[in-house]
């Protein structure tokens, strides 16, 4: 009898620490995680500290992280939440995948956020919250949390730009070209210098000079604009680029892997990159230009200037809870502990992009993120390259596949933008 007692005590107790007092019966000894390896590391390792100790201590209740590379994720996540029943508790969603087919399979969170809101919500990015909205619930309701996200600024060697005596990178894209004709040069050790490279195997890079234009590829609302006046002039840009040298000729070739080698070899002036990414074009373990890379903005239009925005892409990661889930109280409040400012900020330190505005402003991370201020920005302004749809991946090839026609010279960058928009037209949900 002692022994009963004491257990129904102590189950009381665990059940009092959630939002939702679980019965004692439901409470597992762990929650199921699937994930990128990155998502765990930034949670549970670092200077920053494991977020999630505390969490554990506080229910009792361990955490099994099932890392798995970018489509294994989805593709795990997406079947077990397509069971009947499933042992998977929190996912993690990239925002291309935040398709209407795919929303419909976690659990509306507005019910659980209403009972026990996340602290500060409104301080997260809402570009990355909007996007992750289930909208054929009243009201669009809310279907995951943002936890992570990779901006993109450029990239800049300062000893190149001091030895061609350029003051600084180009601020607006009318700037561009001229910039890149004084640094595109062969140094004084021989070394060919190049003066921008960038991913030609993605489609970001055509959506940030659209929109700095004034443009886009495709809207948020669905519409094609591929081919209109600022995609045309983003297209003849990067032809220009690439036909006077001032690009990689093997560019199209280029992995990730690649362009951080040329950059840290001194072969390219500038390049568009996730800012943490700084961190490995000054490490003196690999780069022959430690110490000598600064990060800016990228080009940005006249109008967007004058408001004091910047144009900053991001891919961004989301948590959500699977409707077939066993215990979404506690993935909830799992979901509530990761994303408290205190712990976003020591996630940041552990190598996380922040999704709180907020976090840029701790001492902690300014001392450890020179460009803490940039990124802050960039993320206040930041946008998706191209919201989501069931058949984006299809849509990033024909883009990939329309804007190296046109920057190699096989067909114009017109007859390109046509095309690219006729393709796309159909893939669209209406």
């Amino acid at each position: 009898m002692l022994l009963v007692r004491r257990r129904a005590v102590l189950a009381g107790s665990v059940a009092a620490t959630l939002p939702f007092a679980a019965q004692a019966q439901d409470k597992p000894s762990k929650l199921t995680i699937v994930s990128h390896r990155v998502h765990q590391l930034t949670a549970t390792e670092g200077p920053g500290g494991d977020v999630s100790a505390a969490w554990q201590a506080r229910t009792g209740v361990g955490l099994e992280w099932v890392t798995l590379d970018l489509n294994a994720i989805h593709d795990r996540l997406f079947r077990e939440a397509s069971l009947s029943r499933t042992q998977v508790d929190i996912g993690f969603i990239l925002n291309t995948r935040a398709v209407p087919e795919v929303l419909r399979l976690f659990e509306p969170l507005d019910p659980f956020m209403a009972k026990a809101p996340i602290e500060n919500f409104d301080d997260m990015q809402q570009n990355f919250v909007d996007a992750f909205r289930d909208h054929s619930q009243a009201g669009g309701g809310h279907v995951a949390i943002p936890y992570r996200h990779a901006a993109t600024g450029m990239h800049y060697n300062a000893q190149i730009f001091e030895e061609r005596g350029v003051a600084e990178p180009p601020a607006l894209i009318d700037d561009l070209l001229p910039v890149a004709r004084k640094l595109t040069h062969t140094g004084a050790n021989g070394t060919p210098v190049v003066a921008l490279g960038f991913e030609a195997d993605n489609y970001t890079m055509l959506s940030e000079i659209a929109r700095a234009y004034g443009g886009d590829l495709i809207t948020d609302d669905y519409k094609i604009v591929a081919d209109q006046p600022p995609a045309v002039k983003a297209l003849t840009l990067l032809r220009t680029l690439y036909a006077e040298g001032h690009l990689p000729k093997n560019i199209t070739a280029m992995s990730q892997n690649d362009l951080i080698g040329a950059m840290q070899a001194g072969q390219l002036a500038l390049l568009p990159f996730p800012w943490g990414r700084t961190v490995q074009f000054n490490d003196p373990k690999s780069s022959k230009y430690a110490g000598k890379f600064k990060t800016t903005f990228l080009p940005n239009s006249p109008e967007l200037q004058a408001k004091g925005g910047v144009i900053c892409t991001a891919e961004f990661w989301s948590m959500a809870i699977p409707r077939n889930s066993q215990h979404k109280d506690l993935a909830w409040d799992l979901i509530r502990e990761l994303s408290l400012p205190k712990n976003t900020i020591a996630e940041a330190i552990n190598g996380n992009g922040p999704v709180r505005v907020s976090a840029y402003a701790d001492a902690r991370l300014q001392e450890k993120l020179p460009y803490a201020a940039q990124e802050a920005k960039g993320l206040k302004w930041a946008r998706v390259p191209m919201p989501a749809f069931a058949a984006s991946a299809q849509a990033k090839d024909i883009i990939v596949e329309e804007t190296q026609a046109a920057m190699l010279g096989m067909q114009k960058p017109e007859e390109s933008a046509n095309n690219m928009a006729k393709r796309l037209r159909p893939l669209l949900p209406t």
